[in-house]
């Protein structure tokens, strides 16, 4: 046989047989999947797709092969079947075909009689599924994983649409105390307190969070106990935010931290006597000694202590990491020579204190660590003596509140601002309204009031878009704050609505505070694409008189006038 008979394709050989077989191979060539034409169950004629499935490089190589063979195991009898058109099954059904090197592949089969061919002629076509296959069973183990971790997980994880839970695992209902399903309850419900009131008002406080956060959640029968979370956003389409919170129960690293603090106190005590052991028995001190690093060194907190003269005799690596400081550099001298000088005379001072009739001092203060950041820190000083109870020197005890201090803070601004200006926001501008109120009638000082807001604002958002409205109230507020004095209370009530309370301020001065701001009003141009945006304000203003028992009713007034310079051609003020 020449090399040109040998390299012959399934397309030349086909022109060598029946016209029809021969058009029919030669339309199925193009097909990506296996054709192959069988009579009596055996192969008579291949595609190139065929040979690529079945690992074969030549036609010969599985010419007049049994189907039946490719196919094996439990397959073999009903191919067999169906090849010889005992049965006749057109759907397409799963199997595994048999390649020459022995490996499998996946495949949907299809068996079609061919009898315009001839006598017992079936066509068969195979498509490889195998990489659909690894694919669909890889992505349910990987659905199956997850969900077993989330399941399993001994934190809450929950899954969050907008302001209301969708999904929370076992762990997270045990964790609040739930017995069915908290699917759909609002996400604030599982807060307590503040945290509560902030994420209610302002999802967004919640969403804005990037880091783990330490937090009070809320148990079902009202319980509560603290925890860390950490609000993680999940892909969303829609407008509604998506997101997963996680949530760890800390109750019992606090109890550690105090029962860690009860040591810390009772530590003292241990030290000195263990000092005394070591000025004892020299051959026990190298021993003692070692522990007693080992036993500083593990508590996390910084810890050292001091003679009677005010210089450090020993800390342990809490302290060393805290201040940069490598092994005994600080050993022997004071807290002047090695801290900042104003932490440094409250340190000394605490130190005389504990020495002193004290015995035992707390004070917060703010210090420099070696990282570069300020710190916020508790520092508990106690002395320390021998049985006579003469002082011999002094053990202090550092706690970093940074964190806590950052959150208290982070919270009153949360609780007293409003988001989008700075300024008070209603519920604290009333607050602190009327306390000026019940100071004014006391001591009978003058006091007054102002409302304004924004002239034709819905045209604003209407005509510009709602941004653009939030640029305009932010740019009045800003006008307000520059043309009033530091002791003047500002505060957005609502929308585009202000509210001014101007202590010791008569009617006549408040007018000119008033007419002062609608002219800086007046002068706030907002660039946008469809040119600069201008607008003006409508004020009331009003003096608090006798008969006026609340801060509601002074506004009530201010009010009233406000509305008059609305009616009256707005763009003025007007005295109520």
């Amino acid at each position: 046989m020449t090399e040109m008979e040998t390299s012959e394709t399934p397309a030349e050989r086909r022109r060598r047989g029946p016209r029809f077989a021969q058009n029919f191979m030669s339309v199925l060539e193009i097909s990506r999947d296996m054709v192959c034409l069988c009579v009596e169950g055996r192969i008579i004629d291949i595609n190139s797709a065929g040979l690529a499935l079945l690992g074969a490089q030549q036609a010969r190589q599985v010419e007049n092969l049994s189907f039946r063979k490719v196919m094996g195991g439990d397959y073999a009898a009903v191919i067999d079947e169906l090849l010889h058109l005992k049965e006749i099954e057109t759907s397409v059904f799963p199997a595994k075909l048999l390649r020459l090197d022995g490996h499998r592949s996946e495949v949907e089969l299809q068996i079609h009689p061919a009898r315009e061919l001839g006598e017992a002629h079936a066509v068969v076509i195979a498509r490889d599924i195998s990489r659909q296959g690894h694919l669909a069973r890889t992505a349910r183990d990987s659905e199956a994983r997850f969900r077993v971790l989330v399941e399993q997980s001994m934190h809450l994880i929950a899954q969050c649409h907008g302001g209301r839970i969708i999904y929370m695992n076992e762990s997270g209902a045990r964790m609040l105390g739930a017995e069915a399903s908290l699917q759909g309850l609002p996400v604030a419900e599982i807060f307590h307190g503040e945290y509560r009131e902030i994420f209610a008002e302002d999802l967004s406080v919640l969403l804005a969070e990037d880091s783990v956060m330490p937090v009070r959640l809320a148990r079902r029968d009202g319980s509560v106990f603290d925890a860390q979370i950490r609000v993680s956003p999940l892909p969303s389409k829609g407008a509604v935010p998506e997101f997963m919170i996680e949530a760890r129960d800390i109750t019992a690293h606090h109890r550690a931290v105090a029962a860690l603090r009860h040591m810390n106190e009772t530590l003292e005590q241990q030290v000195v006597e263990r000092t005394r052991e070591l000025g004892e028995e020299r051959s026990r001190a190298v021993a003692g000694r070692v522990f007693v690093e080992n036993l500083l060194d593990a508590v996390p907190n910084p810890l050292w202590w001091k003679d009677v003269e005010g210089l450090y005799r020993g800390y342990n690596r809490a302290f060393r990491d805290m201040h940069g400081v490598d092994g005994k550099a600080w050993l022997g001298l004071s807290s002047a020579e090695t801290l900042p000088s104003a932490f440094a005379a409250i340190a000394e001072k605490a130190d005389h204190d504990a020495m002193g009739e004290c015995g035992r001092v707390q004070f917060e203060a703010r210090l420099d660590f070696a990282d570069g950041q300020c710190h916020d820190v508790v520092v508990s000083k106690t002395a320390w003596s021998y049985q006579d109870n003469k002082p011999e020197g002094i053990i202090g005890v550092m706690l970093d509140i940074t964190e806590r201090k950052r959150m208290e803070a982070e919270l009153r601004r949360y609780a007293t601002t409003d988001a989008l200006t700075g300024i008070f926001n209603r519920r604290h501008f009333m607050q602190t309204a009327a306390t000026e109120i019940e100071r004014s009638h006391r001591y009978k000082h003058s006091v007054s009031a102002l409302m304004l807001d924004i002239d034709f604002f819905k045209r604003i958002n209407d005509t510009f878009g709602h941004p653009v409205g939030d640029e305009a109230i932010k740019a009045m507020a800003a006008a307000c704050r520059s043309a009033i004095r530091g002791e003047d209370i500002l505060g957005r009530l609502g929308g585009e609505e202000f509210a001014i309370m101007l202590p010791e301020t008569d009617l006549d001065a408040a007018m000119v505070a008033a007419e002062r701001i609608r002219q800086a009003v007046s002068e706030i141009s907002i660039p946008t694409p469809k040119g600069p945006v201008v607008f003006t304000a409508s004020i009331g203003a009003a003096q608090l008189n006798e008969t006026d028992s609340s801060v509601e009713t002074l506004l009530s007034r201010a009010d009233a006038a406000l509305y008059e310079a609305k009616t009256g051609g707005r763009n003025r003020v007007v005295a109520g």
